[in-house]
C-alpha cells in the first residue's frame, strides 16, 4: 500500500511538470520557432509597426493636449507629452512584440504549415501578393468605406423614424 501511494505521487509530480512545462514545449523545436521568424521577416511585419506606433503617439497627444493642456501650458506639458510619446513608441517596438508575435504564429501554424508559407511567400506569387498587400487593404477599406457611407441617408431617416417616436411616448 505505501509503495502504491509512493507511486501515485511520483506519477502525480510527473504529471504536473510535464503540465507545467506546456507552454515552453512550443521554443522546444528550434526548427518550428526558426519557420516562425523566418515567415515574420517574410511578411516584414516589423516594418508596419513603426508607422502604427506613430499613429497612436500621434493620436493619443493630440487627444491629450485637447483635454488636459490648455493655451499657454504647451512650454510646461511639452516635457510630459514627449515622455508619453516615448513610452508608446517603446512599448509598440519591434524588440518588445517580437517574442509575442512568435508565440502567437507558432501556436497558429504549425513547423510544416510556416514553412509552406515560408515557400508560399518566397515565389513570385506570394512576393507579388506581398508587394501589394497595402494597397490591397487600402482598397478593400475604401469599398467598404463607400458603402457604409451610402447607408448614411437611410441611416438618418431610421435615426429621424426613431426619434419621432421616442418623442411620441
Amino acid at each position: 500500500m505505501f509503495c502504491s501511494a509512493r507511486r501515485q505521487r511520483a506519477a502525480l509530480l510527473l504529471a504536473a511538470a510535464l503540465i507545467a512545462a506546456l507552454p515552453f514545449s512550443v521554443h522546444a523545436d528550434p526548427a518550428h520557432e526558426a519557420a516562425a521568424e523566418e515567415l515574420l521577416r517574410l511578411i516584414q511585419i516589423d516594418r508596419g509597426l513603426a508607422p502604427m506606433a506613430a499613429r497612436m503617439r500621434q493620436s493619443t497627444l493630440q487627444q491629450i493636449r485637447a483635454q488636459d493642456v490648455a493655451v499657454g501650458e504647451e512650454p510646461t506639458a511639452a516635457p510630459y507629452l514627449n515622455r508619453i510619446g516615448d513610452l508608446i513608441e517603446t512599448t509598440l517596438s519591434w524588440e518588445r512584440l517580437r517574442p509575442e508575435f512568435l508565440e502567437i504564429y507558432m501556436q497558429t501554424f504549425t513547423r510544416e504549415e510556416l514553412v509552406a508559407l515560408n515557400e508560399f511567400f518566397r515565389s513570385s506569387v506570394g512576393g507579388k501578393y506581398l508587394a501589394n498587400v497595402n494597397s490591397l487593404n487600402q482598397q478593400a477599406t475604401e469599398v467598404v468605406r463607400r458603402h457604409a457611407m451610402a447607408t448614411a441617408p437611410d441611416v438618418r431617416a431610421i435615426t429621424d423614424e426613431m426619434r419621432a417616436a421616442l418623442e411620441g411616448n
